[in-house]
């Protein structure tokens, strides 16, 4: 039986992609099953600074805006990454992966013309997509996932949750190199947070202009 890790993510967010190229150098080498859950930096941050009293922003309920380049705050690629996992979990995958290769390191703007024409070139089926996109059930869906992250008190992606319960905030400044590289990062990560369960932060000091 292959191990679950979940990872929560944000397609706006650069750290989130380079989990997912270090994911994907890793799953099969480790026999790892990779649940990827969606969760909003931008709620999340309203959340904060409103407090108890200004929370009633939720961003699954704002409009999509056919204008804007950036995704609707991501709202527009979460809803398409939704829309493509209907098609199945390996259509899901690469749909997701090249989505965020389209914006991380080609800089496409998450705009519509993007996420219809990353769903054209992993090969979904446009129609189908193109209709689970307008569905109100993804709007529920991205809800649902968001608030469970944050019944976690998950705080920021990608946030990945190891084979045993161990929770951790992971962010690289850079892909592995390779295959070799990324299993050992994986594993000695997962091995520090099941060996020292008190260990709640390592934090590197951030290079001046960084």
């Amino acid at each position: 039986m292959r191990e679950r890790v979940t990872v929560y993510f944000d397609y706006v967010c650069p750290f989130s992609w380079r989990a997912a190229e270090l994911i994907a150098l890793i799953e099969k080498p480790l026999g790892l099953e990779v649940a990827w859950e969606h969760f909003s930096l931008f709620q999340s941050e309203h959340a904060r600074v409103a407090g108890e009293n200004g929370g009633a922003w939720q961003l699954w309920n704002e409009p999509l805006d056919r204008a804007d380049k950036s995704g609707c705050k991501g709202l527009l690629p979460f809803l398409a990454s939704l829309a493509a996992r209907k098609q199945g979990p390996e259509a899901h995958d690469a749909y997701r992966l090249a989505l965020q290769r389209a914006n991380h390191l080609r800089y496409q703007p998450f705009d519509f013309a993007t996420v219809t024409g990353v769903a054209r070139q992993v090969g979904l089926d446009l129609a189908r997509f193109e209709h689970e996109l307008a569905n109100p059930e993804g709007r529920t869906a991205l809800a649902v996932e968001h608030m469970r992250a944050a019944a976690q008190d998950v705080f920021g992606t990608p946030t990945l949750v190891f084979p045993g319960g161990q929770t951790a905030y992971l962010r690289l400044q850079q892909v592995p190199s390779g295959v070799e590289e990324a299993v050992g990062l994986f594993t000695d990560v997962r091995r520090m947070l099941e060996r020292y369960p008190y260990l709640q932060t390592v934090r590197r000091p951030r290079a001046k202009g960084n």
